[in-house]
């Protein structure tokens, strides 16, 4: 079957997208939401500020598209690390994966540095990791994985592990190293693998 046909107004169209939140994405990393504006972004991105808002009405719609992008992405990641893996197995690679990239993701990792409330969306226009998608987004690569579990459960445990590693980023300091990858996953193995069946 072949690719549908895209007319080059649209591939244009999608081009100029992904330039302004490629921008609006280096603009974030870099001086954090609060202290970034249009202008600087359209800058970047080498358009005018009535281009920018065009296509996206105001800052916060830029942030939201950016930050869900970011957050497909991370989460495509977690799906292909538990590819192949029993439940248990793929509790620990993705975990494992999941604590890493939250660190080495620039725009997460100045979120969560600078304004953990945008992640948390307390207040903010991204609604943050919005808990029950993301929850459910989990429970579907586990079930992928094989987990046997009821749905009700297996979201629940979903759910467990997502806040867990949410409460690992925004507070690091604790028993667990987070930034030592060995030590994250004996951790996953030892005390969250054993959630899912």
């Amino acid at each position: 079957m072949s690719a549908p046909i895209r007319s080059d107004h649209s591939s244009v169209a999608d081009d100029l997208d992904q330039l302004l939140l490629d921008a609006g994405r280096v603009e974030f990393e870099t001086y954090g939401v609060r202290r970034t504006n249009v202008d600087d972004i359209a800058k970047r991105a080498g358009v005018s500020r009535s281009t920018l808002y065009r296509k996206f009405p105001n800052k916060d719609a830029l942030l939201t598209q950016v930050f869900l992008r970011e957050v497909n992405s991370f989460f495509d990641a977690l799906d292909k690390a538990a590819e192949g893996n029993d439940p248990r197995s793929a509790v620990v690679e993705s975990f494992t994966l999941g604590v890493r990239l939250a660190q080495e993701i620039p725009l997460f990792a100045r979120l969560l540095q600078s304004e953990p409330e945008i992640i948390l969306g307390i207040g903010s226009a991204t609604r943050g990791l919005h808990i029950v998608t993301a929850s459910n987004r989990i429970a579907e690569t586990l079930r992928r994985s094989g987990a046997q579990m009821n749905d009700r459960d297996l979201r629940a445990v979903a759910e467990i592990l997502l806040r867990i590693a949410l409460s690992l980023m925004l507070n690091p300091h604790g028993e667990l190293d987070i930034t030592n990858t060995l030590e994250v996953r004996r951790y996953t193995e030892r005390y969250l693998s054993h959630l899912v069946r």
